[in-house]
């Protein structure tokens, strides 16, 4: 275990001065309003050490993070990233004698409500900047929950924001659990109709709406892939369709920024979350992003990096007549 630790104080040192993610670039959302940027794609051996280290962060135990972070308080300079990755994990520590937590994730949300949909206050993100996740280990994996047709967007429409995804199913067809985790939810909610809500390991939780049968009960731990429902048309509804979401804290995270809704997987094993208040960006590692510069419209950021104007919209959850705010950033590739 100590040639472990001192093999991860090692990458740490070497990644620590030239690391950079989509949060902390001079032309990310951290420093909108500014034009004078570039474009923005980290380096990739530097990517793929960021991507090892997250998935070897994930599987320590308190007695390798405690004598992790002490290493790292002889160190001069510390990269934004590893911070944010260690703020990320070290809140799994418990004071005093490590127990195994009661539910996923509950050293993020100390809270388990089989009865509200929405029960996380703002107090428990406002501190948030940017947070990583996991989304692939050995042991983690991910399934999609329908493969059908997107028939409607994440974002705003109608005067309101529709905060998930809507892909079109035949009713009957069977649902499945995006990833490993435990029903905090399986009941009729008003305009969800018989929603399934699951907390995953990582920190995000998923939510299956419309639904006209349920596979699984509040309480049952599921696996990436099994059946938690069948296919319907409940609640508000027009036609049948999975209504499907992904929230962090309680707070809507676009899907089609974390999952190809086209080729039906992860855009990467892991993404960083930015928070804007009410909702989190999400930004796949290994992708390249192209900064938004005074002037830029979709038709000459498409032709620069060789895309068709519908490819970058897909790619971004945009439409054509979308407003481009100068320091904001469009992704213009898939994960490497």
């Amino acid at each position: 275990m100590r040639y472990i630790r001192l093999g991860l104080f090692v990458a740490l040192v070497i990644l620590a001065p030239g690391a950079t993610l989509a949060g902390n670039h001079p032309g990310s959302e951290w420093g909108e309003g500014k034009d004078s940027v570039e474009v923005w794609a980290a380096d990739t051996t530097v990517r793929n050490q960021h991507k090892e280290l997250l998935l070897r962060l994930s599987s320590l135990d308190e007695a390798d993070m405690i004598h992790l972070v002490d290493s790292l308080l002889d160190q001069s300079y510390i990269s934004p990233t590893i911070l944010a990755s260690l703020s990320h994990f070290s809140k799994r520590l418990t004071v005093g004698a490590s127990e195994p937590e009661p539910y996923p994730a509950d050293h993020i949300y100390h809270n388990w409500d089989t009865k509200e949909t929405h029960p996380y206050p703002d107090e428990l993100s406002k501190h948030d900047t940017t947070v990583s996740i996991v989304l692939l280990t050995d042991s983690q994996q991910f399934v999609p929950p329908i493969v059908g047709t997107l028939t409607s967007k994440y974002g705003y429409r109608d005067g309101r924001n529709h905060n998930g995804v809507d892909i079109d199913l035949h009713v009957w067809d069977p649902v499945h659990a995006a990833f490993d985790g435990v029903v905090r939810i399986a009941h009729t909610d008003g305009g969800f109709g018989r929603l399934v809500v699951i907390r995953h390991y990582n920190g995000l939780e998923t939510f299956y709406g419309h639904l006209h049968r349920f596979k699984v009960s509040e309480g049952d731990t599921v696996h990436a892939g099994q059946v938690i429902g069948l296919g319907g048309s409940s609640g508000h509804s027009t036609g049948s369709h999975l209504h499907f979401e992904m929230r962090y804290k309680g707070k809507p995270i676009n899907p089609a920024h974390v999952i190809s809704l086209r080729e039906n997987k992860l855009i990467s094993d892991s993404v960083v979350l930015h928070y804007h208040g009410w909702y989190y960006s999400a930004y796949p590692t290994g992708v390249t992003y192209h900064v938004i510069r005074r002037g830029d419209c979709l038709y000459n950021i498409a032709k620069r990096y060789g895309m068709s104007i519908s490819r970058l919209c897909e790619l971004n959850g945009i439409r054509r007549n979308t407003v481009l705010h100068v320091g904001r950033k469009l992704r213009v590739s898939d994960a490497s």
